[in-house]
Order: structure tokens, then sequence, then C-alpha cells
């Protein structure tokens, strides 16, 4: 609670430095696309590069806050599981202890921590596809009118290329959204709330570390990229091998800051949230094991984990 009030007293600060980086950012690409003299740019670029810095301790307190959310999801999410349990099968039932060695909590934690790189690996693709699809856009206009579009002549097609990256948007977070949704789910009904409730914290401490790695690495990366043109590289200007690595690493950094980064927030919160929205449905369909592990003990032991009956015949 403390720490939760602490980080609400610095949310103007957090505001206002998470919102300098796009500015400096926005200014330089007006002071570019308006001709201004190169002095101009040069300016912009050095107030990015802070902002790139900014940004990155804004998104810091973003996903602390997440972490903040995940955690007093997770209590809400292991009250209402016990509170289903004992609803449905009496006051005596133990409800979901959770104990690191059991081997359903153990595995629910191996699946939490693949979870965030799964999720940014195809959050990156789905970046990188619709990136090449506008790129191949605009290489069509210049085969086309190469021309006109170089002299001034004629103004490019915006239109299309704003189009691929809305429809890229929606249709390439499809995949990853099911991730999100159905995982808990799926998780708690075939594996049970034990597993879920170790799947839980295994995607918040590695998410929350991957999206602050995520953030600086991709800051770093622009910065790098920045420096070397502002020609602070004796022997490595724009279009050397250096320049050429930064550009790549560039490439690979803006998805990871902007993209990746911010979506793990989303990633912690929702599946917490999920979690707490089907737990009396996880707690009461289950006899802690999930379906798989109720039905192959049902079939070895001939005793139901429901009820403890011998020869129960199969779990209802």
């Amino acid at each position: 609670g403390i720490n939760a009030e602490y980080m609400g007293s610095t949310m103007s600060i957090g505001l206002s430095i998470d919102a300098y980086g796009p500015i400096a950012d926005n200014a330089g690409g007006i002071a570019e696309m308006a001709g201004m003299n190169p002095e101009a740019r040069e300016r912009t670029d050095a107030l990015d590069a802070a902002g790139n810095t900014t940004a990155a301790i804004g998104k810091g307190f973003a996903i602390g806050s997440a972490a903040f959310v995940a955690v007093a999801l997770y209590a809400a999410f292991q009250t209402q599981v016990n509170r289903a349990a004992k609803l449905y099968f009496g006051l005596d039932h133990p409800g979901v202890n959770i104990n690191l060695l059991d081997p359903r909590v153990f595995v629910g934690i191996i699946i939490g921590t693949v979870l965030p790189y799964w999720f940014s690996a195809m959050v990156m693709r789905s970046v990188g596809a619709a990136a090449m699809e506008m790129v191949g856009e605009i290489k069509k206009q210049f085969d086309e009118h190469g021309p006109e579009l170089r002299d001034g002549s004629m103004q490019p097609d915006y239109k299309s290329c704003i189009q691929i990256a809305t429809n890229a948007s929606l249709k390439e977070m499809i995949m990853p959204g099911a991730l999100v949704v159905l995982t808990p789910i799926l998780t708690g009904m075939l594996l049970g709330p034990l597993c879920l409730s170790g799947l839980l914290p295994g995607a918040m401490a590695s998410g929350v570390m991957m999206a602050i790695s995520s953030a600086n690495s991709g800051g770093a990366w622009d910065n790098a990229k920045k420096y070397i043109e502002a020609g602070n590289i004796p022997g490595a200007p724009k279009g050397s091998p250096h320049h050429k690595a930064a550009v790549v690493g560039d490439t690979v950094g803006d998805p990871l800051k902007d993209t990746s980064g911010p979506a793990l927030n989303i990633l912690v919160k929702l599946m917490a949230i999920i979690s707490v929205v089907f737990a009396p449905v996880i707690g009461t369909g289950s006899a802690l094991s999930g379906l798989i592990v109720d039905q192959a003990i049902c079939s070895h032991t001939k005793r139901c984990p429901f009820t403890n009956v011998s020869n129960a015949g199969s779990c209802q």
C-alpha cells in the first residue's frame, strides 16, 4: 500500500517525462518535412535523444504500476478461487495452497515465464511484416511515378501507407491478444487453479523484467544511431558500416521500446484480470488439478478426485 501511494505521488512527473519524448520526436519530423536548415534538425535530434531516456523512465513507472496491479489482482484471484471451491465442494475443502514444490505450481511458473517472450516475439514479427508491406508499397509508388515524386510535381499516396499500418495494427494483434486472453482460461480449466497460481507470478516476474529491458535497450539503440549521425565517431559518417549497423539496431530497438515493451504491461494486467473473472469457474470446475490431471487420476486410481469415491467410473 505504501509503495502504491508512492507511485501515485509521482504520477505528474511520470506523465511529464513520458510526454516529452514524443514531443521532441515530432518536432524533429516537422523540422525535416518543412525543409528547415540542418542546424534545426541537429538540435531536435539532441532533444530526441534525451526524450528516449525520459521515455524509458516513464515506461519504467508504467510497468511498475502494472506489477502492483497484478499483485493485487493475484490476491483477489486466490480469494475468489478459495471461496468458489468452498461453496462448491464444502467448507472443509482446503482450497488453493501454494507450494513451489508442488509440480502443478512449478509447471505453471515455467509456462508463465515463457509467455512474455512468446508474446514479444509475435508482436515484433507482426511489426516487421507490416513494415515490409509498407516498404513494398513505397517502392511500388516510386517504380510507377518516380520522376514526378522526386521533382515534387506529384504527391505520394499517403492514404495507402496509412491503410497498411491501420490494417496491420488490427489484424496482426489477433494472435497475441488471443494468447493473453485464452492462456489463463485454458490453463485453469485443463491444468487447474494450482497451475494457474504459478503461471500468474511467473508471467509477472518475467514480463516486468523484459518490459524494463525492452525500454532501456530500445532507447539505447536509437541513441546510438543518433550519436553516430551527429558525427561523434571519426571516420563513421552516414552510410558507413558503423552507421548501417546502428540503423539495423534501431530497426530492432524501435518496436522493442515502442510496441513490445509497453504491450507487456497489458499482458501482465490482463492475464490477472481474466483469471479473477473466471476464478469461480476454475475453482469449481476441477479438483485443483484441472480436467486433464483429474481424468488421469480417475482412470488410474478408480477414485474420483472430486468426491474421493471408489469406482466412481468417471468424473462429472
